[in-house]
C-alpha cells in the first residue's frame, strides 16, 4: 500500500473511533461486536502497510484490553495502535522494503560440461527475480523449471554412466538408451533422485515445479487453472534454491 493511501485510511479510521480531543466514540458504536469488527477493519488496514514492525501488530494481537469487557477500553487502546502507525508512517520510517536481486551461487563447476551454460543460468536466476518484483509470476515459475532442467541435465552429463544405470533412465524403441540431452525434466529429476544426486523429498517437490512450469504450453494453463501468485513462486524458489544446494553438493563425489 502507498504512503499516501495508508496515511489516508489510518486517519479515516481514527476519526471513526475517536473525536479531535481523543475521546472514544463510545456512542457510535451499539455493542462489543461492532467494536470488535471495527478493530479486524483497522487489522486488516495494518496488514497491507508495508513496514510496519512486525511487532505493532504481534503487540496488537496479544493486547488483553481488546478482551475487555467494556467499548471504551478497546476503543482507546485500538486508537493507541493507529495513532503509532501514523507516527511511523508519517515520520518517513515509512518505506517499501527494497526488492534485492540475489546472485546464483557458484555454478561453474556444475556447468562445466556446457560451454556458456553458466552465464545463461547466472541470467536467468536474476531474470526469475525480476519476474516475481513485478509480479510476472507465470514467467518466473517458467524460468525456475528451466534453471532446474539445465542443471539437472548438466549434472546427468558430468557422471553419464551413473545416469544411465538408473532404472529410470529412458530407452527408445528399439530398446536403445535415449541421449541425454534428450531426457524430459520428469526423467531427469527421477534419475537424480535415484541416484542420490537430488534428496528424494526434493525430486517430489521437484515434480510439482515441473508441472507448475508446464503451464509455458497455454493449453496447460487453462487446463490446470494456474493462478500462481507470489506465494507460489517463494514456494517454487526454495525447492529450486535447496535442490541447486543438492547438486552442488553431489559434485563432491566427482573427481
Amino acid at each position: 500500500m502507498e504512503k499516501v493511501q495508508a496515511l489516508h485510511l489510518l486517519k479515516t479510521a481514527l476519526a471513526e473511533i475517536s473525536d479531535p480531543r481523543g475521546i472514544a466514540k463510545v456512542d457510535d458504536f451499539s455493542g462489543l461486536r461492532e467494536v470488535d469488527a471495527k478493530v479486524r477493519e483497522v487489522r486488516m488496514i495494518l496488514e497491507s502497510v508495508d513496514g510496519l514492525p512486525n511487532s505493532l501488530l504481534e503487540s496488537m494481537f496479544n493486547d488483553l484490553d481488546f478482551q475487555a469487557n467494556s467499548r471504551r477500553v478497546r476503543l482507546e487502546a485500538l486508537a493507541g495502535y493507529v495513532k503509532s502507525a501514523l507516527k511511523f508512517v508519517d515520520t518517513g520510517a515509512f518505506q517499501k522494503p527494497k526488492k534485492q536481486i540475489h546472485s546464483p551461487p557458484d555454478l561453474s563447476k556444475l556447468t562445466s560440461s556446457v560451454p556458456g551454460l553458466k552465464d545463461e543460468i547466472d541470467k536467468r536466476w536474476k531474470e526469475a527475480q525480476k519476474c516475481v518484483h513485478v509480479a510476472a509470476y507465470t514467467s518466473a515459475i517458467i524460468l525456475m523449471g528451466s534453471i532446474l532442467e539445465g542443471l539437472l541435465l548438466a549434472r546427468a552429463q558430468l557422471s553419464v554412466s551413473t545416469a544411465y544405470q538408473s532404472p529410470h533412465a529412458p530407452k527408445g524403441k528399439d530398446g536403445k538408451p535415449i541421449a541425454l540431452q534428450n531426457w524430459t525434466l520428469n526423467t531427469l529429476i527421477e534419475v537424480s533422485a535415484d541416484v542420490g544426486w537430488i534428496k528424494t523429498d526434493r525430486g517430489k517437490f521437484s515434480h510439482a515445479l515441473r508441472d507448475s512450469r508446464n503451464v509455458v504450453h497455454p493449453w496447460q494453463a487453462v487446463m490446470s487453472r494456474a493462478n500462481f501468485d507470489e506465494s507460489t513462486c517463494k514456494t517454487s524458489w526454495s525447492v529450486l534454491d535447496a535442490s541447486v544446494g543438492d547438486l552442488l553438493e553431489s559434485l563432491q563425489s566427482v573427481s
